[in-house]
């Protein structure tokens, strides 16, 4: 083995995936890249998972506990980490070929980096490709003023970032993962590699086709508070703090189930008195390609009769 190729951990979290799993783990397996530890940890499924896990035993580390929900268990995993660099790969999105190794290049030509990040394809039930991904390149204050999560699947991070960030909040249900790359990116630099290297399965099962509702909602709220109250948070970021929370709670109203409820609707409105610019900037937009629209109708229109 190639001892230049420094050792690389990857994550999955299991619960009752015993349908997807299995496709998953050979995409890990089968990588080009000679030194990978692959933790399968099953989260007390009470489907057959166990038994797909158990097939490859031996060339994986196994381990099985009662259910504590996903966040505890990629903190098991983190804790049982020995790479140098680390990723969680979902029991349901199959990493891509040559995913590990291009990543791995990608940290040892941009050595200042702690996170590198790749574009990714959707995925149905049965792994057809219905849209590729292109993420946008890193920035801080654009994931804190749109609140959005930029780092998705086939992301993959330094070891010591766990060391810094004490792992995932397990608090968060939905978006301990968001959570961590928001912590993260206050300490280093992130990085994109703009290939397609990863998947994210979309499919009924999936926590974020079942995820909706009131919980969801108000982590997103949450978290936009426990970002700006974190004690090394940085004085010049602050100013952003009305445009992350109504982008927060416009995600908030997104999610809600219910969108013309009470609640929904509260939160609509809680977004516009954040931030009333970014819907008067959007009805103006919009305003401004309609009149585009009709101007070129109107000028085609003319331009025939002419003729």
């Amino acid at each position: 083995m190639d001892k230049d190729w420094p050792l690389v951990t990857i994550i999955t979290p299991v619960y009752n995936r015993a349908d997807l799993v299995d496709k998953t783990i050979r995409s890990v397996l089968d990588q080009d890249y000679p030194n990978i530890e692959y933790i399968l940890l099953d989260d007390g499924s009470n489907d057959n998972s166990w038994d797909v896990l158990h097939k490859y035993q031996g060339r994986v580390i196994l381990e099985k506990h009662e259910n504590i929900g996903e966040a505890r268990t990629v903190n098991k995993g983190f804790s049982l980490a020995k790479g140098e660099i680390v990723g969680v790969v979902n029991s349901d999105d199959p990493l891509l070929p040559e995913a590990v190794k291009k990543i791995v290049q990608c940290f040892r030509s941009h050595h200042e980096t702690i996170v590198v990040y790749p574009d990714w394809e959707k995925i149905d039930e049965k792994g057809r490709v219905f849209e590729k991904v292109r993420t946008p390149d890193y920035n801080y204050e654009y994931i804190l003023r749109t609140f959005h999560c930029v780092p998705g699947p086939g992301a993959f991070f330094r070891k010591s970032v766990i060391d810094k960030l004490a792992g995932r909040d397990a608090r968060f249900k939905y978006v301990s993962d968001f959570d961590f790359w928001l912590r993260a990116g206050l300490t280093g630099t992130f990085t994109r590699l703009p290939e397609v290297l990863a998947t994210f399965r979309v499919h009924t099962g999936s926590a974020s086709v079942n995820s909706l509702g009131d919980r969801m909602s108000k982590e997103h709220i949450d978290l936009a508070k426990k970002i700006y109250d974190l004690p090394d948070f940085p004085e010049s970021l602050k100013k952003l703090k009305n445009e992350t929370f109504s982008s927060a709670y416009f995600l908030a109203w997104w999610m809600s189930g219910n969108r013309v409820s009470f609640k929904g609707i509260k939160y609509l409105l809680i977004s516009f008195f954040y931030h009333p610019k970014r819907y008067f900037l959007l009805f103006e937009n919009r305003a401004v390609r309609l009149t585009k629209r009709v101007a070129k109708k109107i000028w085609f229109s003319i331009n025939r009769k002419s003729a």
